[in-house]
């Protein structure tokens, strides 16, 4: 009997794992504004912010913690753009204070991204997947992929 409540146990407790983590999935896209209107990175250090530009050109600009601009320096970055057409790879230069694509986004949205974000040339990178919805959110007017709103 005891290893039966054990095990029901067990799956109550997995359940609500996965119900919590299902339930925070749905409000992920939700971040911090920035200051030049893009998607603000998780796990970056400095804080580095996602901007598409009107060319589709991608640039990576990065903050402290009270959003003052700040150079980029020995990071890196790679942006894995998995459109309809396959598969592109966006490699980036310094420009400025600021990292920025060599090339374009592939047309359209609707599709995921994959930014591999490393803090130095040798450090592990550390992947950031989203989607890419270029379109305005009525709510908070940036685009979708950088929206602040909690919806």
């Amino acid at each position: 009997m005891k290893s039966y409540l054990r095990i029901l146990t067990l799956a109550a407790a997995l359940g609500v794992g996965l119900f919590t983590a299902t339930a925070a999935d749905k409000h992920d896209h939700a971040h911090k504004a920035t200051p030049k209107g893009g998607r603000l990175l998780d796990k970056t250090e400095p804080l580095a912010e996602f901007v598409v530009e009107k060319d589709r050109s991608v640039a990576i600009n990065f903050y402290n913690e009270e959003m003052k601009p700040v150079a980029a320096t020995t990071q890196a970055v790679t942006v894995i753009a998995d459109a309809k057409s396959g598969k592109e790879t966006l490699q980036f230069e310094k420009k400025g204070d600021a990292l920025v694509s060599k090339t374009k986004l592939p047309e359209g949205e609707g599709y995921n991204v994959v930014v591999q974000f490393k803090q130095t040339a040798d450090a592990k990178p550390v992947n950031l997947r989203f989607k890419l919805d270029l379109h305005t959110c009525g709510e908070c007017k940036r685009a979708e992929y950088a929206c602040t709103c909690d919806h």
